[in-house]
């Protein structure tokens, strides 16, 4: 399976929006900015075939206007499914009708051939021979906020959405050979995991982990700490397991 980090950054960093791209076929989350990063890294829109979305705070969510309107614009036809927590449609619909009044989500879905489905737990396989798992995190007071586990031929990735540090975190990590998780913050807080969980995630399971949702000053106290199997990467950046 392949890893490419579209956006490592948090909200107000130098790096795009925390945001994953699985074997080009799964996406997950589409921030701010998104769709665009996604075209300018050459990558063809019409593979992407899943999208998951973490929570629906912006930086996770508010591109996915931009992300059908494109398909629709480029006419590009593959069938893609969003799923994602519950509210999501109608706060979509909002941003529609915020930043396009004379479109709606329907038509724009029919013709970029896009369908959402909301779930309160998803445990299926979404495309042939990829499995994923949703867990319930803890991302301070968000309602909906959900880490996965995406299985293929016996490879599990791990992604923790955006969260504290908390029994789920270790379910994910338990049941993946490589995680992607949030550092956002020097110490952790009610909504993010710091250096300090992320360094004891590791040596509990001795797994790598793949940083995201970084803050800058993170950033710059990590990359001198050398923690062993924790990888910084930058935006673009590509893994194999």
């Amino acid at each position: 399976m392949k890893i490419k980090t579209i956006g490592t950054g948090s909200i107000s960093a130098d790096e795009r929006s925390a945001c994953t791209l699985i074997d080009e076929k799964i996406l997950i989350d589409c921030g701010n900015g998104i769709t665009k990063t996604l075209l300018q890294m050459g990558i063809d829109l019409g593979k992407i075939d899943i999208l998951l979305i973490t929570h629906l705070h912006g930086d996770h969510f508010f591109d996915i206007p931009f992300l059908i309107l494109t398909k629709a614009h480029r006419n590009i036809k593959n069938k893609l499914y969003i799923y994602c927590p519950i509210g999501t449609i109608n706060k979509v619909k909002d941003l529609l009708n915020i930043g396009f009044n004379n479109l709606t989500l329907e038509e724009i879905c029919k013709n970029s051939n896009t369908e959402f489905i909301e779930f309160d737990n998803l445990e299926k396989e979404v495309i042939d021979n990829y499995y994923v798992k949703s867990y319930k995190v803890v991302h301070g007071s968000v309602l909906y906020p959900y880490g996965y586990t995406i299985t293929k031929d016996n490879k599990t990735i791990g992604i923790s959405g955006d969260s504290t540090y908390c029994d789920s975190i270790d379910k994910i990590v338990s049941s993946s050979d490589i995680s992607i998780l949030d550092m956002s913050r020097k110490e952790e807080n009610k909504a993010h995991m710091g250096i300090s969980e992320i360094k004891k995630i590791i040596l509990k399971y001795n797994k790598k982990v793949i940083a995201t949702h970084i803050q800058e000053d993170t950033r710059k106290i990590v990359k001198n700490l050398n923690i062993e199997s924790l990888i910084i990467p930058n935006d673009g950046d590509e893994f194999e397991i």
